[in-house]
C-alpha cells in the first residue's frame, strides 16, 4: 500500500536525520572540548577569558558524555526523561 511505503519511508528519513543531527552535535562539542586553553595559552589569555573557555569545554564534555549514555541501547527512555544517566 502506498500510504504504509511513505510512512516507511518517511521513518526511514526521521531515523537518518536523526542520526545526522547527533553526530553533528557531537562534532560540534568536540570542538568545544578541544577549545579548553592549554598552559601556554592560557598565559596568554585573561583570566576571565581562560574561565569562560575552561567552562564552556567542562560543559560540552558533560553534555556530550550524556548524549553518549543516551544512546546506549540500555539507557531505558524513561531514564532519559528523568535526566537519570
Amino acid at each position: 500500500n502506498f500510504r504504509d511505503s511513505k510512512n516507511r519511508a518517511e521513518a526511514y528519513e526521521r531515523k537518518q536525520k536523526y542520526e545526522a543531527i547527533v553526530n553533528m552535535v557531537i562534532r560540534w562539542l568536540d570542538s568545544n572540548i578541544d577549545d579548553y586553553p592549554n598552559e601556554e595559552e592560557s598565559e596568554q589569555m585573561i583570566a576571565s577569558e581562560r574561565i569562560s573557555k575552561q567552562l564552556l569545554a567542562e560543559d560540552s564534555s558533560d553534555l556530550k558524555e550524556k548524549i553518549q549514555l543516551a544512546l546506549d541501547p540500555k539507557t531505558t527512555k524513561r531514564e532519559i526523561e528523568d535526566g537519570d544517566l
